[in-house]
């Protein structure tokens, strides 16, 4: 089933969805009962309210109490790193450029693939979780910001009693109340320095994210929808929910080793390959364009950049 928030309260969308299409999470899914799904995914929802007095969240479904984002796929992580380089260290692109070309591209820059880490465990990130917006809202040009990027993922939301040492990722997967599409914005250029910190992004991720109006219930799984990026109603990307490094149910199983996990905890997938401007250097998102973010089958997340706020 399916959810939104209106006027404040949790409203069910009765648009039906085909169970015979679905979006791979890299394992198979046993579905719950309908009706205890929904209710799983309604506790979620009702317990965790935004705020109704922020014009900017109150349409959210529901305020997420922490937020950790997985990197599960490669060809994302690779096409970043060539158009980070091609953007920010044109000598280390054109060295790629040249590899890809004397092997006849058949083979990857090996400087530019993921560390070893990424092979054996699912990495992630955690940042802010109170800068959610809504499916509509205004998202501000970030300060010190040259190059503003979207990137599309599946965002997955905690429900039940949450998680704690799972046994199994069939366990993990079940504890998971419901999804939704999920705009991870990424400042680029803050990001390269960040990134050389070794602590990770702080600014280039911590000022805006958006979420889709509509929460599916976990009942749902969905495998193989249509993904797609738009920007002032252009289509500019067809994201690929292919070759997951990890399940979702093998990532969240190793997050909940020794880690509790609760009910309203906000996880998002990595972005899919393509989904994202700076991949190969695509396209970049600047002030007065307004975005959208689509997951056929669970919904969409449109929302319009505009100017920093100046405080006087």
């Amino acid at each position: 089933m399916k959810y939104h928030r209106v006027d404040g309260k949790v409203v069910r969308l009765d648009e039906p969805t085909d169970p015979s299409r679905s979006l791979n999470l890299g394992t198979d899914m046993e579905a719950d009962d309908t009706h205890a799904a929904a209710i799983t995914l309604l506790a979620v929802l009702e317990a965790n309210p935004p705020d109704a007095d922020d014009p900017l969240k109150r349409n959210l479904p529901f305020q997420p109490r922490s937020y950790r984002d997985f990197m599960l796929f490669e060809s994302h992580y690779y096409g970043v790193a060539m158009g980070m380089s091609r953007a920010y260290l044109f000598p280390a692109y054109l060295a790629a450029r040249a590899f890809v070309f004397l092997t006849g591209g058949l083979l990857r820059f090996p400087p530019f693939r993921p560390p070893k880490l990424w092979h054996s465990q699912a990495i992630f990130y955690q940042s802010n979780h109170l800068a959610f917006y809504a499916d509509g809202a205004a998202i501000h040009y970030p300060r010190d910001c040259t190059y503003l990027d979207v990137e599309l993922e599946l965002g997955v939301v905690l429900g039940g009693k949450g998680l704690y040492n799972a046994a199994s990722p069939d366990e993990a997967l079940a504890a998971v109340a419901g999804f939704c599409v999920f705009n991870d914005f990424s400042a680029r250029n803050l990001q390269m320095a960040e990134m050389s910190s070794g602590f990770g992004p702080q600014h280039s991720k911590g000022f805006a994210n958006s979420i889709s109006a509509a929460v599916v219930s976990a009942d749902e799984v969905l495998h193989r929808y249509r993904l797609g990026v738009t920007i002032n109603g252009q289509a500019v990307a067809r994201p690929r929910p292919d070759n997951w490094q990890f399940s979702l149910g093998e990532a969240l199983m190793q997050l909940s080793r020794g880690t509790r996990l609760y009910p309203g905890e906000f996880f998002g997938s990595g972005t899919f390959p393509g989904g994202a401007g700076i991949e190969w250097s695509r396209f970049e998102v600047k002030v007065g364009d307004t975005v959208r973010l689509e997951i056929e089958g669970i919904g969409s997340v449109t929302n319009t950049i505009v100017a920093e706020e100046v405080v006087v």
